[in-house]
């Protein structure tokens, strides 16, 4: 047969084992002591992380199970930028415990989909009520100092705080570009506006403008003739023609006393000229998703046909070129919002690479809790805080349930279990103390189980996590068979073996 199927428990064991073992793969990447893992890919390249999201993708899960939980994380990231470990590690503990209560109580999934579903209810609801509400930059500290910390972009906190919390105050997270540059990290910026890596056509045109900005989605150059001549005369004809064109487009140009030139395609030398004495900064095949950005900061309209240019297609703004070795760059600045450049400094190309990703989630988070500025204590606080309270509202389903609500609250305890762990902390007595301090949390750092107020976490992110854990938990729960069709490859293989 050319499938493979598994029905009944055997599914719902074999969902339970890969959820562990998808789990098992971040669950130590939690906390500011996580650890790192180092992923090798079929081309031998090596990128060495903490990152859980970058982790799941980078993972070659051929299983649906996992799969499954890997378009968990992704979704995650997309839609709170942060959390996808928490989110990750608490739906297969919940699946582990759900797997516990049908093989040793008999209790049906339907009942323990209900007390988690209650569960869930009774966290949010803690959560929201514990929530603080800070002023807008003050939060987007806080939220971006929670995503920095633990990851090797911490190491450079105080610096990369400032560029996240000014980052996600100026534009949306996907606004944001960030360059990577070697250098010492704390000689990051921000700039708001656009970076281009890129220099003038020629050196002699000014580093240096201000004034009307065009830009362009054309050739700056005459049409190519693509004919064999043997004729003077005819070769005569056809250069006039590609001349008296190229004349005939810079000064329309010129026409518009503009300052600076962005051109997506090529240039003409003999344009290059004219422009150079005329005092005009000229860039050429600059990247489409730059040109967009310069012509949102600028105010232009990308002209795509000189022809019909008018004065309403001109922007205005500055532009500054700086040289700088290995890399030169140009800084375009305008009277739009909406576009900012983050010029990243970093010792190595690893450093850069895990730095942006710890960018990434921490500009996302910083602007989250700028939008809407809600956020709860971390470092395990708010699990334990929605744990005991779950553990302690009246009961209000039956018995099969209630087990299951109370096992949603154990599985919450595994956050903060594992920022011990990690911390290498003795966990029978981080366990009892937690329980007995519903307002407390893990200080990894100094191994202590202690008020954590200091370190805040955006709400959004927290009950983002929870929700898609336990929607994705009871899916998963109610999956009676497992059909799996048999590889094109495998089917090659064994073909190959007869």
């Amino acid at each position: 047969m050319e499938e493979e199927i598994i029905r009944g428990r055997d599914a719902q064991r074999h969902i339970v084992e890969v959820a562990q073992e998808v789990s098992s793969r971040v669950r130590k990447t939690l906390g500011p002591l996580g650890f790192d893992m180092m992923l090798v890919d079929r081309m031998g390249e090596h990128t060495q992380t903490n990152d859980g999201a970058t982790i799941m993708k980078m993972q070659d899960f051929r299983d649906p199970v996992a799969k499954m939980l890997v378009e968990v994380a992704k979704a995650q990231e997309e839609q709170a930028f942060d959390g996808t470990t928490t989110c990750v590690v608490l739906l297969a503990e919940l699946l582990r415990l759900a797997d516990n209560h049908i093989e040793e109580k008999g209790i049906h999934p339907n009942d323990i989909t209900r007390g988690y579903r209650e569960g869930l209810r009774l966290a949010i609801e803690t959560a929201e009520k514990k929530a603080i509400v800070l002023e807008r930059e003050e939060a987007a500290r806080a939220a971006a100092k929670t995503a920095l910390t633990g990851k090797t972009a911490g190491d450079y906190a105080d610096k990369l705080i400032e560029l996240c919390a000014s980052a996600a105050l100026s534009a949306r997270p996907e606004e944001a570009k960030i360059l990577a540059m070697p250098g010492e990290t704390n000689l990051s910026e921000v700039v708001e506006g656009v970076v281009v890596m890129k220099e003038p056509c020629l050196s002699a045109m000014p580093k240096k403008a201000e004034g009307k900005i065009l830009v362009l989605d054309e050739d700056l150059a005459p049409p190519q003739a693509n004919i064999s001549l043997s004729d003077p005369t005819k070769i005569k004809e056809i250069a006039e023609v590609q001349e008296n064109y190229i004349q005939d487009r810079v000064r329309m140009i010129l026409e518009m006393d503009v300052n600076v030139v962005f051109c997506q395609k090529q240039i003409d030398s003999r344009a290059q000229q004219v422009f150079r004495k005329e005092g005009i900064t000229a860039f050429r095949q600059v990247k489409k998703s730059d040109i967009h950005r310069i012509a949102e900061v600028t105010g232009s309209t990308i002209v795509s046909d000189l022809a019909s240019i008018s004065e309403e297609d001109i922007g205005k703004g500055s532009i500054e070129f700086v040289k700088a070795k290995p890399n030169s760059y140009t800084k375009v600045l305008g009277p739009e919002k909406g576009s900012i450049s983050i010029l990243l400094y970093a010792l190595t190309e690893q450093s850069a690479n895990e730095i942006m990703r710890a960018l990434d989630d921490a500009i996302g988070v910083a602007w989250l809790v700028a939008t809407e500025p809600k956020l709860v204590t971390g470092a395990g606080t708010i699990q334990n805080q929605m744990a005991h309270a779950i553990k302690k509202a009246p009961p209000t389903l039956d018995a099969k349930a209630e087990a299951a609500k109370i096992s949603f609250a154990d599985a919450l305890m595994l956050i903060p279990k594992t920022l011990a762990e990690s911390a290498g902390m003795d966990l029978m007595d981080t366990m009892h103390t937690l329980a007995h301090a519903p307002e407390s949390g893990v200080d990894a750092l100094s191994g202590a189980v202690t008020d954590m107020t200091s370190v805040r976490e955006p709400l959004a992110v927290v009950t983002s996590a929870m929700k898609a854990a336990v929607e994705n938990c009871v899916a998963l729960l109610r999956t009676h068979a497992i059909i799996k069709s048999r590889s094109f490859q495998d089917m090659f293989n064994e073909e190959m073996s007869r």
